[in-house]
């Protein structure tokens, strides 16, 4: 297990500066206080590829690591609580996920969908529930009858 983190290499074009960027992120830059190791930060960075997502499941790591720990108390004096820490792992992680998505493209937004392909398929299996489409309130009969929505009666 290694830990590395160098705050002159802070960039998203090199595998070490990604590697920066994500501990920069999370905060996980004091080599004394290590959070998660390099390899975890080189997993997340291949599951994401973006540094604001393996920031943001490195954080919700971290956040589990300390949810699992109890409060603990010396001598009525001292109390170490780890829910404040896990609690501030997962808001960081939050955080994170929001950048992701507003740092995800050039204008902010992801788009997505299915090609036309897909969907024939899919509406073409005899299994498949009946579900919504585009046009299926249109009827074809109405002009048939004498009604045509395009005028007035």
């Amino acid at each position: 297990m290694s830990w590395t983190y160098d705050d002159s290499e802070l960039d998203t074009e090199t595998e070490e500066g990604r590697k920066n960027v994500v501990r920069f992120l999370v905060g996980d830059t004091n080599e004394n206080d290590q959070q998660v190791s390099d390899e975890e930060v080189d997993f997340s960075l291949s599951e994401t590829n973006n540094v604001y997502s393996a920031a943001s499941y490195i954080a919700k790591n971290i956040a589990a690591l300390y949810a699992r720990r109890v409060t603990q108390e010396v001598d009525r004096t001292l109390r170490v609580r780890y829910s404040d820490i896990q609690e501030h792992y997962y808001r960081l992680s939050k955080e994170l996920e929001d950048s992701a998505r507003k740092y995800s493209s050039q204008w902010g937004v992801a788009f997505g969908g299915t090609n036309t392909q897909t969907m024939k398929t899919v509406r073409s299996n005899p299994l498949r529930p009946d579900a919504f489409y585009s046009g299926q309130f249109s009827n074809p009969r109405r002009k048939k009858f004498g009604y045509d929505p395009g005028t007035r009666h």
